[in-house]
C-alpha cells in the first residue's frame, strides 16, 4: 500500500516537473515573439481572401503587406518586400487561415521527409 502511494507520488511529481519545464519553454518562447514584434522583426498577418488571392495586412497597422495564390507565393513576395523580416499567419478570414496552416503544416512535413532522405 504505501508501496504504490510513494510510487504514485513520485510520478506526480515528475509529471508536475515535466509541466514546468514545458510552461518555462512556452514563456521564453513567446518572450522571443513578443520582442521581435516589438522591435519589428516579425509582422503578424492577417489574411483575407479575394476571389483566387490571399490578402496579407499587417496586423497591427492593417497596412498592406502582400498578395498571392498560396503560401508559397506569399512567402515570396514578402521576402522581396521585407528581406530581413519574418511573417506569421495572426488571424483573418477564418478559412483562409486555416488553409495558409494547412499549407505551411504540408510544407514542413515534406522538407522534414526530403531532410531525411538526402
Amino acid at each position: 500500500m504505501w508501496m504504490s502511494l510513494v510510487v504514485m507520488v513520485f510520478n506526480l511529481l515528475m509529471l508536475w516537473l515535466a509541466l514546468r519545464r514545458i510552461e518555462a519553454r512556452l514563456t521564453e518562447e513567446l518572450g522571443e515573439i513578443a520582442q521581435d514584434l516589438e522591435a519589428e522583426k516579425l509582422i503578424a498577418l492577417t489574411v483575407e481572401v479575394d476571389g483566387d488571392q490571399f490578402l496579407c495586412y499587417n496586423a497591427q497597422t492593417m497596412s498592406f503587406v502582400c498578395q498571392g495564390r498560396d503560401l508559397e507565393e506569399i512567402r515570396e513576395r514578402f521576402r522581396q518586400r521585407y528581406p530581413s523580416k519574418s511573417a506569421a499567419i495572426y488571424n483573418g478570414d477564418e478559412s483562409a487561415v486555416k488553409t495558409l496552416k494547412q499549407q505551411l503544416k504540408e510544407l514542413n512535413e515534406n522538407s522534414r521527409s526530403v531532410g531525411s532522405a538526402s
